[in-house]
């Protein structure tokens, strides 16, 4: 027998009907009864909906938000990576519910440096869902029934809800303009506590103080001054300090960061709030944390344990390592802490710049990368709507992104209701957004007065990303002079022959070969000079001009010259120093010297050899130089076109850059500082004793060396230490040729001329040794004693 489970359907829909009007009032009864709890009236409305909404539809350049839209540092999201595909599964489990151990111990280290105190990672320290999560546990935790908390106006928006949600009474107390006398921009500095006023908001109801330094959306840092006044005042009356330090590594203009839980009394009374996503340009991955001694977090966890509990272990994981890295730069230049204000500063100075060009007048932000500007001159743009009481900053910023496209925030959206409309001539703009975000300066100026072309905001941009680069460049030539060795070379070597030594060739074609030759030989063995001299006593001092003949007697030092010239001279200049000569119509066809300066277009080195352009630049912008490379490069100086030139190139250079940029040095300067052969000069002498009286050190020759087959034996020889060693080869008559036609000199034995005359060859097996033939043998023959000579201490 089946058992009746209910009252049938008929019965059911029968009664439903008999009691619909009861039904109906007991339904009104209980619609009447408010849903929401008391604690969230009057803080439903939030400026951050409506503002959001109007940048998504009308802004082209949405500068309101407080969040970077450039990338992460690579090695962020690369532990981010490494944690998500990594071995270890169990990083996609929960860690410990108040912070991951290695974040909440590395964290604990540099807050013990920041600080200079003992932490202990697990009860110092407590990581979570972003700085606004460690906001609302300290006001949930800390805060009571009655409890007044002291607000520094202007706030971030969300310090006034959190405290009435927790039962608190918000006191404020604002920071008052004192602008300069002096006519320049105000600067967020210029925002100041009256102490007086800041005293007279203490009583025995006040449980806490909310700091927010860098300030949000000022930009102000507290000095410590300022935040010694609030110490004292905090431990007189036995007020807690929640410290809002998100922002704490953007400082800018040297300005120094202070932690007031650092001074004097503070630490047991304060807990300081602390964000990944600001201080690793991550906002989206919501990493925070709370700083602080034991009795107060405690209280906190409490409240974190029955609300959110966990936070995502792979972000805590891959920020862990990102403090890892930068607990070990910590204070070095390659440091993210030290470059992102720095590139940040360049984006405020920029934006400042900007505005101040259109007519608001900016405040000049000490830290975070937000900026307030004065828009107090557009009230005649922004048309009045009647029978509002909305703030004119408000109607501005509305006005601003449906016109032009350009989304800000209101300031007084930063201040309590009763205190707004004593400061509706402001709005705020976030400076950190990438750089080709370019407003429309242009169409401002041209609807006010005169209007600035849009270039010039281009201009401004490639002048701050040339200046950073500049800046870096700088930076990191300076640490590659301090940690790298002195690879140079003080030392030189000279070679001196006569130009009569192209008289034994038969042709044309057999002199510039022996040229050629003399060119290789100089080359391979490092030769920084080479000194043709007349041994017949012609005075010959120039290679520059039209020469008659080739290949007539006399005319020998002036063809062998010319051809070592333009073998020593990069391919790619050739053209830019040589014109087209009878003296050098074979010379195309020599082996080419393959020097290090000698390179290829795409070859990267630090120094190059180039030629000055005829182009127009703008004084103090230095010149252009062709040094055979894809793009021109921007030299420092200014210089007359067609001059040659050795050109050390700067780096890092932008690769997205028009030009290189370098700056001019001594052609000796790649020699003397990097240890790099560098080519040779040439020298004209007219007659044996030019090659000394000439020579081009200011010193002189301090070690010489005559070569004849009546010298005394290389072999036995040892040289002295030096700085500038000639080396002299006679012709086919040998030295004496050259003495006995030179008038200046009155000797007949070559032997007393040189510090050492050498046999370096001796027992040849040839009656005679060409002169080409003998520098190759001589240089090879002296190199082990050179190198022995400048390896030993000397004071020469």
């Amino acid at each position: 027998m089946l058992r009746r489970a209910g009252p049938s359907l008929r019965h059911f829909l029968l009664e439903r009907n008999s009691g619909a009007g009861h039904s109906s009032c007991s339904r009104e009864a209980k619609m009447s009864r408010p849903l929401q709890a008391r604690r969230l009236e009057g803080i439903d409305k939030n400026i951050w909906v409506e503002f959001v909404k109007l940048a998504a539809t009308y802004s082209k350049v949405n500068l309101g938000q407080g969040f970077p839209d450039f990338p992460a540092p690579d090695f962020l999201t690369e532990a981010f990576s490494r944690a998500l595909s990594g071995g270890n599964h169990m990083l996609h489990q929960y860690t410990r519910a108040f912070g991951h151990p290695p974040l909440v111990k590395v964290l604990a280290q540099l807050f013990e440096k920041l600080l200079g105190r003992d932490l202990d990672p697990m009860t110092n320290v407590m990581v979570t869902v972003g700085a606004y999560q460690a906001l609302f546990c300290c006001f949930q935790a800390l805060v009571d029934e009655g409890d007044e908390v002291i607000i520094i106006e202007p706030f971030f928006d969300c310090y006034e809800p959190m405290v009435k949600m927790a039962g608190g009474t918000p006191v404020y107390v604002p920071l008052r303009p004192n602008p300069p006398k002096d006519g320049r921009l105000m600067s967020s500095a210029d925002w100041q506590l009256d102490p007086a006023e800041l005293a007279s908001k203490f009583s025995e109801r006040t449980k806490a103080i909310v700091l927010n330094s860098p300030n949000n959306p000022l930009g102000k840092v507290f000095s410590r001054g300022e935040l010694g006044l609030i110490a004292e005042l905090c431990v007189k009356h036995d007020v807690l300090c929640i410290s809002d330090e998100v922002y704490e590594w953007l400082v800018y203009d040297g300005k120094q960061n202070i932690r007031i839980a650092s001074l004097q009394g503070m630490w047991d009374r304060t807990v300081i709030i602390g964000s990944a996503g600001k201080t690793f340009s991550a906002t989206g991955w919501k990493v925070g944390w709370a700083v602080g001694p034991d009795r107060l977090l405690q209280h906190l966890r409490t409240v974190h344990q029955n609300s959110v509990y966990h936070c995502a272990t792979i972000a805590q994981e891959a920020v862990a390592q990102g403090f890892q890295r930068e607990l070990t730069l910590y204070g070095k230049p390659e440091s993210y802490f030290v470059q992102l204000p720095k590139e940040l500063q360049q984006k405020r100075d920029w934006l400042v710049q900007s505005l101040d060009s259109v007519g608001m007048k900016p405040i000049i932000p000490e830290g975070t990368y937000f900026l307030v500007a004065d828009i107090s001159q557009f009230k005649s743009d922004v048309p009045d709507v009647p029978n509002s009481d909305e703030p004119y900053d408000s109607r501005f910023a509305k006005w601003m992104v449906k016109n032009k496209g350009l989304a800000a925030i209101p300031l007084s959206a930063f201040y309590s209701e009763a205190h707004k409309n004593n400061y509706t001539n402001f709005i705020r703009f976030c400076f950190a957004k990438v750089e080709d975000r370019k407003v429309d300066w242009r169409r401002w100026k041209q609807e006010r007065k005169a209007e600035t072309k849009k270039w010039k905001e281009l201009k401004l941009l490639k002048k701050l990303e040339k200046q950073r680069m500049r800046e870096l460049a700088e930076q990191q030539a300076q640490t590659q002079e301090e940690q790298k060795e002195d690879r140079g070379r003080q030392h030189t070597l000279s070679v001196a022959l006569p130009g009569s030594i192209l008289n034994n060739a038969q042709s044309l074609e057999l002199r510039t070969y022996l040229a050629g030759q003399i060119a290789r030989a100089c080359a391979i063995f490092c030769v920084d000079e080479i000194v043709v001299f007349d041994e017949h006593g012609e005075d010959v001092k120039s290679v520059e001009g039209d020469f008659e003949g080739i290949g007539k007697k006399g005319k020998a030092c002036v063809q062998l010259a010319r051809i070592l010239q333009y073998l020593e001279c990069p391919q790619y200049l050739r053209k830019s120093f040589f014109p087209k000569h009878e003296d050098l119509q074979f010379a195309g066809l020599l082996n080419p010297l393959d020097s290090p300066h000698h390179m290829r277009v795409d070859e990267d080195l630090e120094y190059r050899e180039g030629v000055v352009l005829d182009r127009p630049t703008k004084p103090g912008r230095g010149s252009f130089v062709n040094c055979g490379m894809r793009k021109e490069v921007q030299i420092d100086k200014q210089l007359n076109p067609g001059l040659r030139v050795t050109v050390r190139l700067e780096e890092p250079q932008n690769p997205e850059a028009k030009v290189r940029k370098g700056t001019v040095v001594s052609s000796h300067h790649p020699r003397a500082v990097s240890g790099l052969y560098w080519g040779y000069s040439v020298r004209l002498a007219s007659c044996l004793s030019a090659v000394f009286a000439e020579c081009p050190f200011k010193e002189g020759y301090d070690l010489s060396i005559g070569t004849s087959e009546r010298g005394s034996s290389v072999d036995q020889v040892t040289l002295p230490s030096f700085r500038h060693a000639l080396v002299v080869f006679g012709g086919l008559e040998g030295l004496e040729a050259g003495i006995d036609v030179d008038p200046k000199l009155e000797v007949t034995d070559p032997s007393v001329l040189f510090d050492f005359y050498l046999n370096t060859c001796p027992g040849q097996g040839s009656r005679t040794i060409r002169t080409e033939e003998a520098l190759l043998i001589s240089l090879s023959a002296l190199r082990p004693h050179i190198e022995k000579a400048v390896k030993t201490p000397g004071d020469s």
